[in-house]
């Protein structure tokens, strides 16, 4: 009698970690549930894989064996917590990419699996770069049918925000609340589960580092690699309109110093559309900034170096404290807003922004804190001990849920 589609998928988590024996803990985590509901093959946060036993059927046992390794490897880079705040269908796509062509070098196989996604050389790039190109690629094309195909990676409706939403079953970084719909599971115990698959992808990987025995690719696509770049920007100015910068504004009055005055206006408020915005007297306050300088930021690091220094002139700010952060933080400056019309930006690698905010909280000095990103990060699970305002640019994704602060999504200046 031959094994049943549960046991073979059981048997290829066993070979991986012959294979992968960084992966061994995850490995021994997975539950395993076959469902017709998936097309194939996917994973929850928990750690709760499902199958559908046809298409298990389907694969001969290396290839069965590659498809289970790919799943893990979702959980070990965290992709279900990395798209937090992203689009989850494009985050997932890119991993993808990375992760097929990760297990092709360490595997030595010709081929991707069932047609599965494949870029030769993706593992050494970072996911953030890969995104961009394929945002690129979307705003040049009619269509995206080209990037979709439909394996194991995310399918149409999944594109509609992030990992807590319904998602759809077609993909395979399966969403907290399709687990609750389908398992009844409860979001307590949810987080419990994910929280140990967390700690128990860190410390395989920690142990496979300290020991030399992760693959170089691996460690970079952890999230956690700060880049090596450094690039002078030239900001663009204006790129806001004057409006967008009232929201900005009364959060500022709510938490800097210095009573309000119209004695200095600022040229630039004047001159937009009858819009004044009253500044502060020059009390040499400084206000604090968090520059997201990833990989996914490259085409915006101009405009939001220029609506930095838009904000410091019709608001009235004397200084900028600049702290640089891709995935640690490269740069932490006292500028002048002049300052910011050429600057060095380093980094442009990961994208985890907790390395700054919590550089910040060790300052007592700190009482507010200005972030611009494109939301494609990485952030504390903890409450910072400053307020906080989050500033997006008009082409980042809906969605982005920070656990402290509030949300600003600035409006490009109408031609």
């Amino acid at each position: 009698m031959s094994d049943t589609p549960l046991l073979r998928v059981e048997r290829a988590l066993r070979r991986c970690t012959v294979a992968f024996p960084y992966l061994t803990g995850l490995a021994a985590a997975a539950r395993v549930n076959l469902d017709t509901r998936v097309p194939t093959m996917g994973v929850f946060a928990s750690g709760r894989m499902v199958a559908n036993p046809t298409f298990v059927a389907s694969l001969n046992e290396a290839d069965l064996g590659f498809v289970v390794a790919h799943e893990l490897l979702h959980l070990a880079l965290r992709t279900h917590s990395r798209a937090r705040g992203s689009n989850l269908m494009q985050f997932n796509i890119a991993h993808d990419y990375i992760i097929n062509d990760i297990l092709r070098h360490e595997l030595g196989v010709a081929r991707i699996p069932a047609g599965g996604l494949d870029m030769p050389n993706a593992r050494l790039r970072s996911a953030e770069e890969i995104l961009l190109e394929l945002r690129r690629q979307a705003r040049s094309q009619a269509a995206e049918g080209a990037s979709r195909q439909r394996v194991w990676q995310v399918g149409e409706g999944a594109s509609q925000g992030g990992p807590g939403d319904a998602g759809d079953p077609d993909g395979d970084v399966l969403a907290d609340a399709l687990e609750r719909e389908w398992f009844e599971a409860s979001a307590a115990e949810q987080r419990a589960l994910q929280k140990q698959i967390e700690q128990t992808a860190r410390r395989g990987l920690q142990v496979a580092h300290a020991r030399g025995k992760l693959p170089g690719s691996l460690l970079s696509q952890m999230g956690l690699e700060p880049g090596a770049s450094s690039q002078v920007v030239e900001s663009r100015r204006g790129a806001y309109r004057a409006v967008a910068l009232l929201p900005l504004q009364r959060w500022i009055e709510s938490v800097a110093m210095g009573p309000r005055t119209f004695e200095r206006p600022a040229r630039r408020s004047a001159a937009s559309a009858g819009v004044v915005l009253p500044g502060r007297r020059r009390e040499s306050w400084t206000l604090n900034i968090v520059l997201d300088t990833s990989g996914s930021m490259t085409d915006e690091l101009p405009r939001a170096l220029g609506a930095i220094a838009d904000f410091c002139e019709s608001l009235g700010v004397d200084q900028v404290r600049l702290v640089q952060c891709d995935a640690a933080v490269t740069a932490d400056e006292i500028l002048e807003p002049q300052a910011l019309a050429r600057k060095r930006i380093d980094g442009w690698g990961g994208s985890d922004l907790s390395p700054a905010l919590r550089h910040l909280a060790l300052d007592p000095l700190v009482r507010a804190v200005v972030v611009i990103t494109d939301g494609d990060i990485l952030m504390p699970d903890e409450s910072m001990p400053y307020e906080l305002l989050w500033l997006l640019p008009p082409e980042s994704r809906p969605g982005f849920s920070p656990v402290q602060g509030r949300v600003l999504h600035l409006d490009p200046r109408e031609a």
